[in-house]
């Protein structure tokens, strides 16, 4: 996670398109920003997700988008989970998942970092 991080130094500027908070313990978020390289839309991703992130909800879904989308869960320019409480057996850590492009792309990356 720490070389992860290390990107976000290269993230792009972005715009918050839509915050959902409807659910319970879930905050989904949309960003509008250009098309950029895999390494620089996980950076943004990132960038976002430490911006807009609130402990008060267990997951936290930032999605990148080129243009503003009307359907929740459609994203053109990746994605971000962020799960806070994970169990594994007896522990409890935290998940982030990844998604770059719209994740069916024969080029998009999937990280998945627990930490």
């Amino acid at each position: 996670m720490a070389q992860l991080k290390q990107l976000v130094g290269g993230a792009l500027d972005y715009t918050v398109v839509n915050e959902n908070t409807d659910y319970r313990s879930k905050k989904v978020v949309q960003i509008l920003y250009r098309r950029c390289a895999q390494w620089q839309q996980v950076a943004t991703l990132l960038k976002a997700f430490n911006d807009l992130d609130d402990k008060k909800f267990g997951t936290v879904v930032i999605q990148g988008v080129y243009n503003q989308e009307h359907t929740l869960y459609a994203f053109t320019n990746g994605q971000l989970i962020f799960d806070r409480d994970v169990r594994l057996g007896s522990q409890t850590q935290k998940r982030y998942q990844i998604e770059t492009d719209n994740g069916y792309a024969m080029e998009a990356v999937r990280i998945v970092v627990s930490e």
